[in-house]
């Protein structure tokens, strides 16, 4: 069943994704030379890592269904192709665009220089790393080990100022909510576990520990910190909200 839900979400997505970038080859390019504020907008969206959410919206559509018989076949077909109308890289950074071109243009530069800083910079850097083996073996060795032996409650605090500075899990709250809205729609009397956010939250707060496994104290408090500026915290705020 997990196959078959990984197969059918991902050719999906991979479809709905060629017939939106196919128009486009023919079309003006999205991103003018004049147009100093869609530059501007699109390196935000480069430097903020948030284009990872149409992926996670994919893992927790799979982590969903899996193993469930009550989902068929074509109702697996029907949850993917809604949510590849706005879930594709492509639709989601359009989204993103919007949102952030409807911003000031000083608020954008002040967006920018503050994801440009060493610490944020370095932290994006770890979260891709982190990201790009999520789900293999070797990630969830370190969280059986994380589970077994957890680390010192001044860690864990550290962690959890992270996640509450930066809305890591509140974002992957409500686009998991976007998802659990979709499979409600195709699926009648579908019902998903009462603990879902309290287990995307543990989710969050496990990957960050793995992002962050060789990071100094001192330093992750720093960017911890560093999500706190107003105008980026502002940033993640609206983001947060755009999430449908």
């Amino acid at each position: 069943m997990l196959r078959l839900s990984c197969a059918v979400l991902a050719a999906v997505f991979a479809m709905n994704m060629q017939a939106q970038i196919t128009p486009l080859n023919n079309a003006q390019p999205l991103l003018e030379p004049a147009q100093a504020e869609v530059t501007l907008a699109q390196q935000i969206i480069d430097r903020s890592g948030l284009l990872s959410l149409s992926q996670q919206v994919k893992y927790s559509a799979q982590q969903f269904i899996q193993g469930d018989q009550t989902i068929n076949h074509a109702q697996h077909f029907a949850i993917a192709k809604s949510l590849a109308q706005r879930w594709t890289e492509e639709a989601w950074q359009q989204r993103l665009l919007r949102l952030i071109e409807s911003m000031p243009v000083a608020q954008q530069q002040a967006i920018l220089q503050q994801l440009m800083q060493p610490s944020i910079e370095a932290a994006q850097q770890k979260e891709k790393q982190a990201i790009a083996i999520q789900y293999s073996a070797e990630y969830q060795r370190y969280i059986d080990k994380l589970r077994q032996r957890p680390p010192a409650a001044s860690r864990w605090q550290l962690v959890e100022t992270l996640d509450k500075n930066s809305g890591f899990s509140q974002m992957l709250i409500k686009a998991r909510a976007a998802v659990i809205k979709d499979i409600s729609r195709q699926v009648k009397d579908w019902q998903v576990a009462s603990t879902w956010q309290a287990d995307t939250q543990q989710e969050v707060l496990e990957f960050l520990f793995y992002a962050y496994r060789k990071t100094p104290n001192a330093e992750l408090q720093g960017i911890a910190n560093s999500f706190n500026q107003p105008d980026l915290s502002a940033f993640y705020s609206a983001v947060r909200k755009h999430i449908n």
